[in-house]
C-alpha cells in the first residue's frame, strides 16, 4: 500500500520523576503509546506476552487497544524518571498506524536523544505547532523501526472502528453502524465477531472505557463527568464496567495513576 497522507490526532504528553520502584500499572489505551525510561527502566508485556525490559534511555511502544502490564524500576540513584506520549496516527485518512506497520515493542537507547527531544516537546512546549512538528519527527522515527504488514484489511471493520472512535461520546445504534458498513444488522454482528471478537455494544463500551482511562490519568474531572463525556448515561453502570475491564474502580485507577505519575522533587 502506498502511503499518501499521515495525520496525527489526540496528542497527550506527560512525565514522571519519583520513587516508583515495583509499582505495577495495568491498562489499555485507545491510542499508540511511546514511553521512554530516562532514568531507571520498565518491565513491559503486552496482551499477556513475555515481559521485556527497556534500557535506560530506551522506550517501549504499545499499539492502541493492547493490554499493557507495566512494572516500574528506579535507577541507581533511587528514583525513576520517564516521559511519554499518547497519540493516534492516521494513515491515508482511514488506517491506524498499527494497522499497517509491525510496531516494535522496544526502541533502542541509540535513539535516546531524538526520542527525548521529541517526547519532551510534545509534553511540555505550549506552542501547538512545535508539538505537532515533534509528533511527526517521532512518527518518522517509528517508521524507521517498522516494516509494513502483509495483510488484507476488512474495510467495513476499519470504517466501523473509525466511526465509533469519532462518535463514542454520543448514542450509537446498531442501525447507524449498519449504515456505516452498508450491511444488515445481523451481518453487522458477524463483522464485529470476526474482526473484534466482541458484540457491537461490548466493543463500543471497551472504547469508551479506554478513553475514560486516559481522562482519569490526565484530567481533574470527576468520575461522573468523565462517564458522561465518553457516552455513559449512568455513572454507576460506567464504574461497574470499568472495574470489570481493569479490575479496579475508576477512583482506584486514578489513585494508582497519580502514584505513578508523581512529580515530587527527588533529594540528591
Amino acid at each position: 500500500m502506498k502511503i499518501k497522507t499521515i495525520e496525527i490526532r489526540n496528542i497527550v504528553g506527560g512525565n514522571l520523576k519519583g520513587n516508583t520502584e515495583n509499582i505495577r500499572h495495568i491498562k489499555s489505551l485507545p491510542c499508540l503509546s511511546v514511553v521512554q525510561s530516562v532514568h531507571g527502566h520498565y518491565e513491559i508485556s503486552l496482551n499477556g506476552g513475555k515481559p521485556c525490559a527497556t534500557e535506560e534511555g530506551g522506550a517501549f511502544v504499545a499499539p492502541a487497544g493492547t493490554s499493557q502490564n507495566i512494572l516500574h524500576h528506579n535507577g541507581a540513584e533511587g528514583y525513576m524518571e520517564a516521559q511519554w506520549v499518547f497519540m493516534n496516527i492516521i494513515v491515508n485518512d482511514l488506517f491506524e498506524f498499527e494497522d499497517l506497520f509491525d510496531v516494535p515493542l522496544l526502541l533502542s537507547a541509540d535513539a535516546r536523544e531524538e526520542l527525548s527531544e521529541s517526547i519532551s516537546t510534545i509534553g511540555n512546549d505550549p506552542n501547538i505547532c512545535k508539538k505537532y512538528a515533534a509528533a511527526y519527527r517521532l512518527t518518522d522515527l517509528l517508521l524507521a523501526h517498522t516494516s509494513m504488514k502483509n495483510t488484507v484489511y476488512d474495510h467495513s471493520a476499519i470504517l466501523l472502528r473509525k466511526y465509533i472512535a469519532e462518535h463514542c461520546g454520543e448514542k450509537i445504534t446498531n442501525e447507524a453502524l449498519a449504515n456505516v458498513a452498508i450491511c444488515s444488522v445481523p451481518h453487522l454482528y458477524r463483522i464485529f465477531q470476526k474482526n473484534f471478537h466482541l458484540s457491537p455494544r461490548n466493543y463500543i463500551n471497551k472504547i469508551r472505557i479506554e478513553k475514560a482511562s486516559v481522562l482519569l490519568e490526565n484530567s481533574s474531572r470527576s468520575v461522573a463527568e468523565i462517564s458522561e463525556e465518553v457516552g455513559f448515561e449512568d455513572p454507576v453502570y460506567f464504574s461497574k464496567l470499568f472495574k470489570e475491564h481493569y479490575r479496579l474502580s475508576p477512583k482506584k485507577y486514578r489513585e494508582i495513576s497519580l502514584s505513578v505519575n508523581c512529580k515530587d522533587e527527588v533529594k540528591k
